[in-house]
């Protein structure tokens, strides 16, 4: 099902935007019931219940302004939407929302590569107000598949620029994610089976407590997964430990949270072959020596105090980081990894050059590689935050210091550092009794490595004077996307001389209701350019390449335009009060300028997608299906295209005490063949059960 923009948000999320104050309100009250976990429907609203659209304050945004008088798209996942789907991975939980794809090469916690809107380096991930995006890669690499969504309390996704709140790497938008926050006293403790040998074992505890005038909460989660792959050898093992504590009183909040995973993933070797040969050909084969190993934690420390009635101030403090190995062989003696059975006749080997008739054993050779990759980010931010009736206004100021450390088999060793100071303001203002929203947002980012960079935006929502309720809105924002410390630095590839691509969107979009809110809707419709695109020219000479990678040409160098434009739309009904039916579609049309070519469809980028789900709950159960649609994407040879696919899931939850819960899911329920990245073999029918005990 698609939980999208109408779950209600949680207690942690809700608490960073509004003011504090002793009692929490009915909303803050609600929300927070709700994301303790399972919970029957007397407790918890039904999931993406739409009359909720109205309520939801999107914390991410540093702003207390709801989704309905947001002048750009958003989407919030809550700690209920992922246990009633028993959801096992992050990936799976975003592919249900708008203007997200993935592609997944394999199994559960392989490599997965994802788009928002279209593009692959431009969308920022933050933890707790921390970003987890590194210097070197500016991404978080393959984390987001390593992820274990029972740990978090909240997934914000901001679509879209925000390049006044975050500054670099947010032209398609950011996802937020928030730390599980204690709703009472107890424990849990769950269990898990399935398919590819998945096992899984969790268990947390969790306390609240009134101290003086204030309330002290805490927890303190873990969970460890162990699963195979499509393939001999292949597996994915991961360990992850969270933990959260706030003390709060009637006008001042002090918090501390950690996030910390450690994974290992074991991967096939593939071959793949493109232009010059009749059709696509790949191979994957066995790699008993391939293994890739990432320790990573995030941890926040807050501060907030209210300093008047609707004047605040909050400092926040945190580490990023992340540990990343990657090795390979050699094989055996000889260095033989495996044997693949030529195509056709006449089939040239790139490798060795032999040439071989169809059916004859081609060999495959391991030779030794090894990787080693530190990322650091440390991070401040101070602001002060204004709330009355009409305006909501937000003034700070950030540091982010980037380290960068890197060693390879194949170049020497990096340390590069990079340091960022910014000063950023937005404002929400109310006009005609708050008919009218405006939204003006101004940031200066100083990078220490090359230079200064403003960025602005300015927005409006109007609500038309109509029965149940009708809003429309626009936006025009400017945003960057800074050049990588590998890009910058690395020992054979890097140019000191690149700058960063510049990107302005504009979106415009209008939100309904209907049916005394038992029926949303809503539409946003956005164009993306961006210039002076960071890509690898392999016309520049550079004798620096190793022979072993071919001819000696190929740097970093600005030059490409992209652009991307689409069409969001997203609709819930509330049939009955138990029976929830969401669906949402995705249009992007995502190109880019490059010579001799001209302007060509970016590879890996379906034009079309959408989910559409149904949920029944109930006291005793919930249980429901999506139905993921998707279309077919161009391979990054340009030359093939994986075909498109439909995914039918299920999912269900039986409370069968206050205490004891059966749950499970199953994905491609009807096993169709799924092609993401051409070569990588994806799971045919696949299911996850598990039981949850919980303790007073």
């Amino acid at each position: 099902m698609l939980f999208a923009v109408w779950g209600l948000l949680p207690a942690a999320a809700f608490a960073q935007t509004a003011p504090a104050s002793a009692e929490p309100s009915p909303l803050l009250a609600q929300a927070t019931t709700a994301a303790a976990g399972p919970q029957s429907s007397d407790q918890a609203p039904v999931l993406g219940s739409p009359g909720a659209l109205q309520e939801v304050t999107v914390s991410a945004t540093k702003l207390d302004v709801t989704q309905w008088d947001m002048t750009q798209a958003s989407s919030v996942v809550t700690a209920t939407d992922i246990a009633a789907q028993a959801q096992t991975s992050v990936t799976d939980t975003l592919r249900e929302l708008p203007g997200i794809q993935f592609q997944v090469g394999g199994a559960p916690g392989q490599f997965i590569y994802p788009r928002l809107r279209g593009f692959t380096d431009s969308t920022l991930y933050v933890f707790d107000g921390i970003t987890w995006n590194g210097g070197g890669s500016g991404s978080i690499n393959w984390l987001l598949g390593q992820l274990d969504p029972t740990m978090v309390q909240s997934i914000q996704v901001l679509r879209g620029p925000r390049a006044t709140t975050y500054g670099a790497n947010t032209t398609s938008g950011v996802i937020d994610l928030t730390t599980l926050a204690a709703t009472g006293s107890g424990g849990d403790i769950s269990a898990e089976g399935g398919s590819l040998d998945w096992r899984k074992v969790r268990g947390g505890v969790q306390d609240l407590e009134s101290v003086g005038d204030g309330t002290w909460s805490g927890t303190l989660n873990a969970s460890y997964v162990d699963t195979g792959g499509e393939w001999q050898y292949e597996f994915s093992k991961n360990a992850t430990v969270v933990g959260r504590t706030t003390f709060k009183d009637s006008n001042f909040e002090v918090g501390l949270s950690f996030y910390v995973t450690d994974n290992k993933f074991q991967a096939a070797a593939l071959d793949q072959y493109y232009p010059g040969y009749p059709g696509d050909f790949s191979v994957q084969i066995p790699d008993p020596s391939n293994l890739d190993t990432t320790k990573a934690g995030i941890g926040s420390l807050w501060f907030e105090q209210e300093l008047l009635p609707g004047l605040s101030q909050r400092l926040t403090l945190g580490y990023a980081g992340q540990d990343f190995d990657a090795y390979a062989g050699p094989v055996g003696p000889t260095g033989l990894l495996g044997t693949y059975l030529a195509p056709f006749s006449g089939f040239t080997d790139p490798d060795s050059g032999e040439t071989y008739n169809a059916g004859q054993a081609v060999p495959v050779y391991q030779s030794q590689y090894w990787e080693h990759t530190v990322e650091d980010n440390t991070e401040a931010d101070y602001n002060l935050r204004y709330r009355a009736d009409s305006v909501s206004a937000v003034l700070g100021a950030t540091y982010l210091g980037q380290i960068y450390d890197s060693s390879a088999s194949y170049s020497g060793p990096t340390h590069e550092s990079d340091a960022i100071r910014s000063i950023y303001g937005n404002a929400s203002i109310g006009w005609l009794g708050n008919q009218l929203h405006t939204e003006l947002g101004a940031r200066l980012d100083d990078y220490t490595e090359w230079r200064d960079k403003a960025t602005y935006s300015v927005g409006a929502t109007y609500d038309l004077p109509v029965p149940g309720g009708l809003a429309v809105y626009t936006n025009y924002g400017t945003s960057f996307t800074q050049p990588t410390l590998y890009q910058l630095y690395d020992p054979i590839l890097g140019n000191k001389q690149i700058t960063p691509e510049n990107a302005s969107t504009i979106e415009a979009g209008v939100r309904g209701r209907q049916l005394e809110g038992q029926l949303t809707e809503s539409v946003t419709f956005w164009h993306s350019y961006v210039d002076n695109v960071i890509y690898e020219d392999p016309y520049i000479y550079n004798p620096l390449v190793p022979s072993e990678f071919g001819s000696p040409y190929g740097l970093y160098e600005n030059g490409h335009a992209e652009r991307s434009q689409g069409v969001e739309v997203e609709t819930a009904y509330e049939i009955t009060s138990h029976l929830t039916l969401n669906a949402n579609y995705t249009r992007t049309d995502a190109y880019i300028n490059q010579a001799p070519t001209g302007w060509t469809f970016i590879y890996e980028n379906a034009r079309n997608m959408g989910n559409v789900g149904l949920t029944w709950s109930q006291a005793q159960f919930d249980f429901g299906t999506n139905v993921y649609m998707t279309d077919h994407r161009l391979d990054y040879s340009y030359q093939s295209w994986a075909p498109g696919y439909t995914r039918v899931d299920f999912f269900g939850r039986y409370h069968v005490t206050g205490h004891f819960d059966l749950y499970a899911r199953v994905q491609n329920a009807l096993d169709h063949d799924i092609v993401e990245i051409i070569g990588y073999k994806n799971p045919g029918v696949y299911f996850v059960a598990g039981v949850r005990y919980q303790i007073d």
